[in-house]
Formats: C-alpha cells, sequence, structure tokens
C-alpha cells in the first residue's frame, strides 16, 4: 500500500469509529455541464479547437442574444455526486478578509469517496464551492463553502 491509501484507509476508520458523530454526508450538484464544462475540460488542450468547432457547427445563433440547441439536446443538465466529510469552521489563523470570509465552512473529506471531482461554483448541501485544494498524497478534500 503506498501512502495516499494508508491515509484513506487511517481516515475511514476514523470516519466510521471515533468521528462519527462529526461525519455528514453530502450532495453535490453542478449545472449546465455539457456545454460549459466541455469547454472548460477542453480549454487547454489541443482538442479545444475540435470541441470549438463541434460547438460552432452544432449549435447556431438565431440573434438577440439567443442560442438555439440541437433538436432533442436539454438546456442544462445536471451533474450530481456524493459523499462524506467533516463540515468545520476556520480557524482564527486561517481567516484572511480578502479569501476567506468569517462565515466560510471548511469540508474535509476523502477523495476515494467521492463519486466526482467537485469544481468552484458547485453547489453542496446548501452552500456554494468557491475553492477546492486537495493534499500532496491526494487522499483529501479541503473544499471551501459558502452560504449561497
Amino acid at each position: 500500500m503506498g501512502l495516499r491509501d494508508d491515509i484513506q484507509t487511517d481516515l475511514a476508520e476514523a470516519f466510521d469509529d471515533d468521528l462519527s458523530d462529526a461525519v455528514t454526508a453530502f450532495t453535490g450538484t453542478r449545472y449546465g455541464v455539457e456545454v460549459f464544462f466541455d469547454i472548460y475540460y477542453y480549454f487547454d488542450s489541443a482538442k479545444f479547437f475540435d470541441k470549438s468547432a463541434y460547438l460552432l457547427k452544432n449549435y447556431s445563433y438565431r440573434g438577440e442574444d439567443d442560442w438555439m440547441l440541437p433538436p432533442g439536446e436539454p438546456l442544462a443538465s445536471t451533474l450530481t455526486y456524493t459523499g462524506r466529510g467533516v463540515f468545520t469552521d476556520y480557524s482564527k489563523y486561517e481567516l484572511d478578509s480578502d479569501i476567506i470570509d468569517v462565515t466560510d465552512v471548511k469540508l474535509i473529506c476523502l477523495a476515494n469517496e467521492i463519486t466526482n471531482e467537485p469544481i468552484a461554483d458547485d453547489k453542496i448541501n446548501g452552500y456554494s464551492v468557491v475553492m477546492v485544494n486537495k493534499d500532496p498524497a491526494n487522499a483529501t478534500y479541503e473544499i471551501q463553502l459558502r452560504q449561497v
């Protein structure tokens, strides 16, 4: 077993036993996945040009800022993912008026227990995701959440 597996195994045991009263299941939602996420994903690669050609070919402009989707495709889709973690406040040493507000909440969760990787602007249990950080071993996420 590697370092990441050891960390995830130990934390999963702690989530099940010692921290079970503090662990909360959560559901995350991402809106507009089909169009916006694909563009974001391909932006830094050569595939971006293939994707942009596809979008220009298949999505026609009708005028007056009204884009028409191809027939049969939904206007907006959602991606839902689940996991469990510990919701906690930031310590006074972490609070920064520029990045972290006093009302922000920190979610610490295991990377292997989340069904999809969270990104900024996702919604988790009534909060909006501001920033997502992984530890160096890629075993846990530390997610900054803000009230919507």
